[in-house]
């Protein structure tokens, strides 16, 4: 199963206030649900299609408690996904519409024109509904990647007003989130890790939560070591290469037999790093009497490469010489 799958697993049996029931199922039926009519039958139904089993399970349970009127499901072949099958919860709306109304799924009576039912603001008043609003968005049109990936967190819906209630909502939690249109649907994303993390945690996922820290705890350890491993390699290409130029320098003083002219202090280093090429800058200077520090060091070794240039421009040798040490 799917990471997400996992979460909406556990989400699916989290315990809720009566309060936070209506909130959830709100978000449900608003993410999942239709109003469907049978012509045939002259029924008024509300439909929550799902092909997540945990997802249909908390749709019926939360329909039972919310409404007196039986509850139907079908279980059918879904068209587009053929290995997974789709869950539809059934409804009679109309015994049913007072809750409907309040839940802010149908439009109020007195509402005589054709306005759009709207999000009832009373129902997410409280902390603990609104993370129950978030818990039943994500059941409903909600999907996680795996953490062992790039992190991305999404909801997916086709109404503005709800999109607009849901970004308000996460906002209030402190929480980042982003919303971009395609064709006809709204999504709702995060891509921020901690904020994923968070989310997890007020919907109710905790055990999944746990998970998902492991995995970016892991990551971020092996993000850590990637960086200092590249850090040092390159850290080590330079001292190689400053070492072969330094090399090559000292070199050309001796075979030109001018490394007597150096001075003693130069002759010293020079000798030292002909000796140890492998050492860095630090360790050259300690081996030296006295001490000499990393700076120290450098200058003296950047003086030699100096006057091997000038040597070299003064013979027209520089040419030459740069090609031999590239090689």
């Amino acid at each position: 199963m799917s990471f997400s799958y996992d979460v909406k697993e556990e989400l699916s049996r989290q315990p809720s206030k009566s309060c936070c029931q209506k909130a959830e199922l709100a978000a449900l039926v608003k993410m999942a649900g239709t109003i469907r009519i049978v012509g045939g039958e002259k029924k008024v139904l509300l439909q929550v299609q799902t092909v997540h089993p945990p997802t249909a399970r908390r749709v019926y349970k939360l329909l039972r408690k919310a409404f007196q009127s039986p509850v139907q499901i079908a279980v059918k072949r879904n068209n587009f996904l053929k290995d997974k099958r789709l869950y539809i919860i059934s409804i009679d709306a109309q015994y049913c519409r007072s809750l409907l109304e309040e839940l802010g799924i149908l439009p109020q009576k007195e509402n005589t024109g054709l306005q759009k039912a709207g999000m009832n603001p009373n129902l997410i008043k409280k902390k603990c509904c609104k993370r129950a609003f978030l818990r039943g968005a994500f059941l409903g049109c909600g999907s996680i990647s795996n953490p062992k990936g790039p992190y991305h967190m999404e909801f997916v819906t086709q109404d503005k007003d709800m999109a607009q209630t849901l970004i308000k909502i996460i906002d209030y939690f402190g929480l980042k989130s982003n919303i971009s249109e395609r064709k006809n649907n709204y999504m709702i994303y995060l891509k921020d890790g901690d904020n994923i993390s968070d989310i997890l945690g007020l919907m109710g996922a905790h055990n999944n939560l746990l998970k998902f820290e492991d995995v970016r705890v892991l990551k971020d350890m092996r993000n850590s070591v990637n960086r200092i491993v590249n850090c040092e390699t390159a850290n080590l290409k330079k001292t190689v290469d400053a070492s072969v130029r330094q090399i090559a320098s000292i070199n050309y003083f001796k075979e030109n037999k001018i490394f007597d002219k150096l001075p003693e202090k130069l002759q010293q280093i020079a000798e030292l790093r002909l000796k140890y090429p492998d050492l860095s800058l630090k360790e050259l200077g300690q081996m030296m009497d006295p001490v000499l520090g990393k700076s120290g060091v450098s200058y003296r070794l950047k003086k030699i490469e100096d006057m091997a240039k000038k040597y070299q421009t003064m013979k027209g040798e520089l040419s030459d010489v740069s090609t031999k040490r590239d090689c």
